[in-house]
């Protein structure tokens, strides 16, 4: 058993960047988000959001998650131990200056990259683990044109005519058109609505300000969105570069508030720096 210090724990460096780090994570996601409790995916996230100092390294008390993510310390345990089961974590027991039992370090493992699964599974077993939102692989490509080939059932004709008269229903007949982006209220943010407009109606890059806004929410930042703003553009960029390469095997939404999710992340992980040399030296 190894004494807790900041040279043990550099010895476990298991990543050599952050990107890295978060590619594994996100790799892992992506196969076994189905079989983690809410718990145990919150847990996965508090400890890859502190394995920033040492790049893949957390030395956060069971105790101190259980308090940052609402658990109890048993079920802190039990989560743990279900992602080393998994292969995402490695705990490595250490002592205390006295001989006892210490923190335990936790080491994320590599884990195989994100675009390996994609490319290794059938479109049937994917199951988009980095967007949380559980409809986006019925909704089509907002970059799509939105025609049905040839081929479509009479079922999915009735179904999609159906939608479109419940639509119909709803919306005025004489504002049926698209409508550009100078229809946006204020609260979309310029340079997303300057990036969005050459690809994008009114209405579709207000969907996917939506998107950001519950990414922003979700994750959790100390800083205005407006900090971030430069972040939120590049993963709109990210994300139609990826749709025009083909890249992108579920909706445009989902891929694109993915991109900005793990973005997002990177950001509240520098936020929390200043937590992380915390435990070093307690007993």
């Amino acid at each position: 058993m190894e004494r807790l210090n900041f040279e043990t724990i550099k010895h476990y460096q298991s990543f050599e960047t952050i990107e890295e780090m978060d590619q594994s994570v996100r790799g892992f996601l992506y196969k076994h988000k189905a079989e983690l409790s809410e718990g145990t995916n919150n847990v996965l996230t508090f400890i890859w959001r502190h394995s920033v100092k040492v790049i893949g390294v957390s030395f956060a008390k069971y105790d101190y998650i259980a308090t940052n993510v609402e658990l109890s310390r048993r079920t802190v345990i039990r989560a743990v131990n279900k992602l080393e089961q998994l292969g995402i974590i490695k705990k490595i027991p250490t002592a205390k200056m006295n001989g006892k039992q210490g923190v335990n370090i936790i080491v994320i493992q590599a884990f195989q990259q994100l675009d390996d699964l994609k490319n290794n599974m059938s479109p049937q077993a994917v199951t988009v683990s980095v967007t949380p939102n559980k409809t986006e692989n019925k909704q089509s490509s907002l970059c799509e044109i939105k025609t049905k080939p040839n081929n479509v059932t009479e079922q999915g004709n009735r179904s999609q005519q159906a939608e479109e008269s419940i639509s119909q229903e709803k919306i005025d007949p004489s504002i049926q058109q698209e409508l550009d982006e100078s229809y946006l209220p204020e609260s979309v943010h310029k340079e997303f609505v300057q990036a969005a407009k050459p690809f994008f109606s009114a209405s579709a890059i207000y969907k996917l300000w939506n998107r950001v806004l519950i990414a922003y929410k979700k994750i959790n930042l100390d800083c205005p969105l407006e900090n971030v703003i430069e972040e939120v553009v590049n993963a709109f960029k990210q994300t139609i570069f990826a749709k025009q390469i083909g890249k992108i095997r579920t909706s445009f939404e989902g891929y694109f508030y993915g991109v900005l999710y793990a973005k997002l992340i990177v950001e509240k992980r520098r936020e929390n720096r200043h937590l992380l040399l915390d435990f070093i030296g307690e007993e």
